[in-house]
């Protein structure tokens, strides 16, 4: 079964709590006498301690020090709010936005090998949200469920941190699971993290939510389950999406020639700004022809995540001893009509790739061609040893940080929970260019 967009309930709030009015104030007033006054005092602290440092002995000045800095330690801890926000599915329906309801709940407590929190953005994954939304496919154990969770991917600050973790308040991480809400408890082995919140602008958190499942993704498949190689050829469909553009980068970085495909000329001018070597634009052109008559040695490696026509047209033109790799298969998702697909699209072969996809099946097929359909499998093969350039993870940021890969973020602004629904429709439509973020809250 795929693993890219599963997600547990673990951490999900008991009932919302009221207080009474008067806590309620004396907690705002509370934080709001620090916000004001905790940066006056420091300031005069620090005065004090440069009028001492003349006539104190050099420990008194250690000490003083040591106090001053715990005490900016603890000015620099996030607030901790006592209830949040949630976005659910009340029951298994139509869509997200049929079903999406916000909870409020009381703040839980990380336990161990857990931490708490604070959501800044949420990645899209829209074929996964539209089948959680229906308790379809791999979610199908929720048409029974009431009130489950939503969303797939994010980034935001640890606010907790439960015992058994490297994690400290502060620490900004993407994670995986229950992005759809305002906190949310994550073990820390799903965390990655790339700073801390403090050095970091709302930006970050956006691209970090994309690197999480969308450019892992792309980077397993291609380099451990594809094994890419220098001066190979590659066709990527829908390859200015929230994954494509990272396969994109990830195969030119590994040396290869990379044809991709969009709908539009606007997604061709940024794909090939990330370097593709031939954009096809393949509403214009018939990909069979571009790929017959300037690719006559046939493909190396396919990264496909549409379906219909163009699935069809890649395994055809895969040479012997190819591999295609698909991710998705979303002309054939529910709700994606007329999106980056074919108008052939048949049902049955929309059956078909569905049942290999969430099955995880891997195809052999004459002339030593494969597809996998898990495109993890890779990871499967790796010895005790590191791959090329370490962790998939770590490498995948360790591209990012350096500025050696970019992650898109369409521009389109989603914010609050209340426009998550609103976002998945949008990324479902085809008209989106990179990944689609969902802004919770503010950093």
């Amino acid at each position: 079964m795929p693993q890219l967009c599963l997600s547990g309930l673990a951490g999900a709030p008991s009932p919302k709590v009221t207080q009474p009015l008067v806590v309620a104030g004396r907690a705002r007033h509370q934080s709001l006498w620090q916000r004001r006054h905790s940066a006056p005092l420091l300031s005069a602290f620090s005065a004090g301690l440069i009028f001492a440092a003349a006539v104190r002995s050099p420990c008194s000045i250690v000490r003083r020090q040591g106090r001053m800095a715990a005490m900016a330690a603890m000015a620099a801890t996030p607030e901790v709010p006592e209830s949040f926000r949630r976005l659910v599915a009340e029951r298994a329906g139509e869509s997200v936005r049929a079903v999406a309801v916000v909870r409020e709940g009381t703040t839980p407590e990380p336990e161990d090998g857990q931490v708490l929190i604070k959501v800044i953005t949420a990645g899209i994954n829209g074929g996964c949200e539209t089948f959680r939304a229906r308790g379809e496919r791999a979610f199908a154990g929720m048409q029974n469920v009431s009130d489950y969770a939503l969303g797939s991917e994010g980034a935001g600050v640890v606010l907790r941190a439960g015992t058994g973790t490297d994690l400290q308040p502060g620490d900004a991480v993407a994670f995986v699971g229950n992005a759809f809400a305002e906190l949310n408890i994550v073990k820390a082995s799903s965390c990655h993290r790339f700073g801390r919140a403090s050095d970091m602008q709302a930006q970050a958190f956006r691209e970090c939510a994309a690197l999480r499942i969308s450019g892992l993704t792309a980077l397993v498949a291609l380099e451990l389950t594809g094994e890419i190689k220098q001066g190979q050829t590659i066709l990527i469909t829908a390859a200015a999406g929230g994954t494509g553009h990272f396969a994109v980068q990830i195969a030119k970085l590994n040396g290869a020639r990379v044809i991709a495909t969009c709908s539009t000329e606007e997604k061709a001018k940024l794909l090939r700004e990330l370097g593709a070597d031939r954009v096809v634009l393949y509403k214009q052109e018939d990909l069979s022809e571009v790929l017959s008559k300037e690719f006559p040695e046939g493909l190396d490696l396919v990264y496909e995540g549409v379906g219909g026509k163009l699935h069809e047209t890649a395994l055809a033109h895969l040479k012997e001893g190819g591999r295609q790799l698909q991710v998705g298969y979303i002309s054939h998702y529910p709700q994606a009509a007329g999106k980056d697909s074919s108008p052939d699209s048949s049902t049955d072969q929309g059956k078909t790739l569905g049942d290999a996809f969430w099955g995880g099946k891997t195809w052999e097929l004459p002339g030593n061609k494969t597809v996998y359909f898990n495109v993890w499998e890779g990871l499967k093969r790796q010895t005790l040893s590191e791959p090329p350039g370490g962790k998939p993870l770590e490498r995948l940021f360790n591209l990012w940080s350096s500025g050696r890969l970019k992650a898109m973020v369409d521009p389109k602004a989603f914010v609050g929970l209340e426009q998550a629904a609103d976002a998945v429709e949008f990324m479902m439509s085809g008209t989106s260019t990179g990944k689609v973020a969902l802004d919770i809250q503010a950093l």
